[in-house]
């Protein structure tokens, strides 16, 4: 279903802008367009999520192609996910608990029959089965079928929505460790407590071109989870740049793939990823590949690296870094700010095993003029998005 490629993300952008005004508004929840049968989405999520195409440039070019009124729903959703990931930022807690909770529960109950019929797509529902099916073969599903993938999971198959989460992270192209983790607690009721989503037959039946047989019956008289657990809010030292000119040597992340180019940075860069040490999650090979292939189209199809001196390395990541700082004489190192998941691991084991080199963790600007926002609920992100946009363009 995806190529994986900078030129797949480019044209599919291109190619959805036109519809970012009211098509999108007005089809964004149905899982396909009930006329033409085509995405009623942009398909950029996988490349968004490693920032080959970044938030800002999308919302710089829909900016400058409509006025804010009419792409309001396209940009509010752009900026959700920078709202949980700024969430969790303040709350780590809930991101460890999460990881800890799942790791207790596959324990449990990874043998046991009503597990293993979900994530094969053996349950009682068959268009369930379907999603699922969907899920293994693409690593995607719209955004709405999550939702409703979610609830039934949690408050049909009465299974933790933790292992759900983990099912999500293992086979997604796009799973974020922020969003996906917020958006299954706000489905169980724990993210917004007392409120939880609850599937209803006719709101898929309305969205999708499923019809739910009557011997299929969702109970939509479900209450929200109970968690009694209180996460204590830190706060974030936000470390903004100036003047990028100053960046002799930096690595690059896989969650910031296009960093250089987006801030039109030529310096010594390293670029890659130590698989053996990205395993939050066990990600299937679909999503590994997708994250070897972007990284590398990223930095061979984009004519603005052919002048810049960077290394890429995916075997023996940790003994090629310290080689490349090394032969280079590098004492200071750049590293663009991560978010929860992998990356803050591997950055600690980089830092920790050159101690003789100086690193500089920093911030985008678009995140640090976001997050101060995400501190509480969306309604109060969402009313600072006209704020946030006027502070970062």
């Amino acid at each position: 279903m995806f190529e994986s490629t900078i030129s797949e993300a480019d044209n599919n952008f291109i190619s959805f802008l036109p519809n970012i005004g009211s098509y999108y508004s007005n089809r964004r929840n149905y899982s396909r367009d009930p006329y033409t049968n085509e995405n009623t989405t942009s398909l950029l999520s996988p490349y968004i999520r490693y920032r080959i195409l970044s938030e800002e440039k999308i919302l710089n070019k829909v900016l400058n192609t409509y006025n804010f009124n009419n792409a309001e729903k396209y940009i509010q959703e752009i900026f959700w996910r920078t709202y949980w990931k700024g969430w969790l930022e303040f709350r780590p807690e809930v991101y460890d608990d999460y990881l800890t909770q799942r790791n207790i529960l596959k324990l449990k109950l990874s043998k046991q029959t009503p597990y293993l019929n979900a994530i094969n797509g053996k349950t009682k529902f068959k268009f369930f089965n379907q999603w699922v099916k969907e899920i293994l073969s693409n690593g995607y599903l719209h955004n709405h079928i999550r939702m409703w993938f979610a609830s039934i999971w949690i408050f049909n198959l009465k299974l933790p929505w933790q292992l759900g989460a983990d099912f999500f992270m293992q086979h997604l192209l796009d799973g974020d460790p922020a969003s996906n983790t917020l958006s299954w607690r706000w489905i169980a009721g724990i993210q917004t407590k007392g409120k939880n989503y609850i599937a209803r037959k006719d709101n898929i039946e309305k969205y999708s071109n499923i019809k739910i047989s009557q011997s299929e019956i969702l109970d939509e008289k479900v209450e929200p989870i109970i968690e009694d657990k209180i996460f204590t809010m830190k706060e974030l030292n936000l470390n903004e740049i100036a003047d990028f000119k100053i960046i002799k040597a930096i690595v690059i992340p896989t969650d910031e793939l296009n960093f250089l180019k987006d801030f039109k940075i030529n310096c010594n860069a390293f670029f890659g990823c130590p698989f053996e040490d990205y395993n939050d999650h066990k990600f299937n090979d679909k999503i590994i590949n997708h994250i070897r292939k972007i990284t590398l189209s990223n930095l061979k199809e984009d004519n603005y690296y052919t002048n810049v001196n960077y290394e890429i390395h995916f075997e023996n990541y940790y003994t090629m870094l310290k080689k490349w700082i090394n032969i280079n004489n590098i004492n200071e190192i750049y590293l663009p700010y991560v978010t929860r998941g992998n990356w803050v691991k591997i950055y600690k084991n980089i830092i920790m095993h050159n101690p003789s080199v100086n690193f500089i963790i920093f911030n985008r600007n678009y995140d640090a003029k976001s997050w101060i926002y995400s501190k509480k609920g969306y309604f109060n992100f969402k009313k600072n998005i006209p704020n946030i946009i006027k502070n970062i363009f």
